[in-house]
């Protein structure tokens, strides 16, 4: 196995839990049902009749009982499937393999991406492009965190993605409320209007919040593109950013959904799928 420093052994996973959970068990703490660190929480779950723990590590922006949920399918579905072979298992872990495909299907947590940027510039047009089902999430100021579940998305990986917007201002003044937050997010979209006034703005917002994101991808949506009087050209808005992958677009024309759509599929190839294929080749 190729060494990494970003990346962290199965076995020594493995035995860090174990250890861990035995420690709590040997001081009558009980069993231990989750872990929670800065950036990742571990939640746990035990089979008493063979021993066997389950954990799933997950972000620390996930809802702890939707997790839990999918943990104690995934704790059943294991038992039920594979309980006569835990019971002569010889130590051949590659018996289990055909499993992935379950957890795969199952227990996966879309991806998460968040829309930001000032109001008027496009944000909610773009969210109501998506119809169904919108969960409003309040932060302890009472400001508005808007997320939906954003299906057809074309990637052989990915069959969901949850989609948030909120004000960038917002974002950025408070950062710190947000940290979890972003500490979550695998992408961030930045939606500005391609107009001269409203780029300088959110310029000056970026250049705050980028020193705060340390592992998540930044893109612009460069809004009202088909306002050719007024709108910068998405490569010019791409060198005034450093260099972030900026996308010309127009929310209100008959494309916009099919268009934001595509957008979305490049983002996630690049911050999602092109990642955990760059981990896997790591690890093997």
């Amino acid at each position: 196995m190729q060494k990494d420093d970003n990346l962290i052994e199965e076995d020594l996973v493995g035995g860090f839990l174990n250890a861990i959970s035995s420690f709590a068990q040997e001081i009558q703490g009980g069993a231990i049902e989750s872990l929670n660190f800065r950036n990742f929480d571990f939640i746990y779950s035990y089979d008493e009749e063979f021993g066997c723990m389950f954990v799933l590590v997950i972000d620390i922006g996930d809802p702890e009982e939707v997790v839990r949920e999918k943990l104690e399918l995934m704790k059943n579905k294991f038992m039920e499937r594979y309980r006569e072979e835990i019971r002569t298992f010889s130590g051949c872990i590659s018996v289990f393999d055909e499993f992935d495909e379950f957890v795969e299907e199952n227990i996966f947590i879309p991806p998460k991406v968040l829309l930001v940027g000032e109001p008027g510039v496009g944000k909610t047009t773009i969210m109501n492009l998506f119809p169904g089902e919108t969960i409003l999430e309040l932060d302890e100021d009472l400001n508005e965190i808007i997320q939906k579940p954003i299906d057809n998305i074309n990637l052989r990986s990915i069959k969901q993605i949850t989609l948030r917007e909120m004000d960038l201002s917002e974002l950025v003044d408070k950062s710190k409320l947000y940290r979890p937050l972003l500490n979550s997010i695998d992408a961030i979209c930045i939606v500005s209007n391609s107009a001269a006034s409203n780029l300088s703005r959110t310029k000056n917002l970026f250049s705050r919040l980028k020193p705060l994101v340390k592992n998540t991808d930044f893109y612009l949506i460069a809004n009202f593109q088909d306002l050719k009087e007024y709108a910068f050209e998405p490569k010019k808005i791409e060198d005034m950013f450093d260099g972030i992958k900026t996308y010309g677009y127009s929310a209100t024309q008959d494309d916009a959904k099919s268009n934001f759509l595509q957008i979305l599929t490049e983002i996630l190839e690049k911050s999602v799928v092109e990642k955990i294929e760059m981990k896997q080749k790591n690890s093997s």
